[in-house]
């Protein structure tokens, strides 16, 4: 799906609501198919180095890191909403209300 696409599909409370869902899902949670994946890929791998001993399971795991959150405040839903209710706008071109 492009960006434009995916724009013109989702409203901007669904946006907002699964910026909340991704910052609550948990980054690192691997499921069981992943450390099955990972011990065949190291003992694959092990078949074709000099040292097999050297080779680590956990280097088949992508393991992602989460930014600080003294570096950046989180912002509120109905900040967060206020930023989408924005870029939709512009980006679709609706005429701001006048108060």
């Amino acid at each position: 799906m492009s960006v434009q696409r995916a724009q013109f599909e989702i409203s901007s409370t669904g946006f907002v609501d699964w910026i909340t869902y991704l910052d609550n899902e948990e980054i690192n949670g691997f499921h069981r198919e992943d450390y099955y994946l990972a011990n065949i890929a190291t003992e694959i791998r092990r078949s074709y180095v000099k040292d097999p001993m050297k080779v680590k399971f956990e280097s088949f795991l992508n393991i992602f890191k989460k930014e600080s959150k003294t570096k950046k405040a989180k912002m509120t839903k109905e900040e967060r909403t206020k930023v989408a209710k924005s870029f939709w706008g512009n980006f679709l071109k609706i005429p701001k209300r006048k108060k």
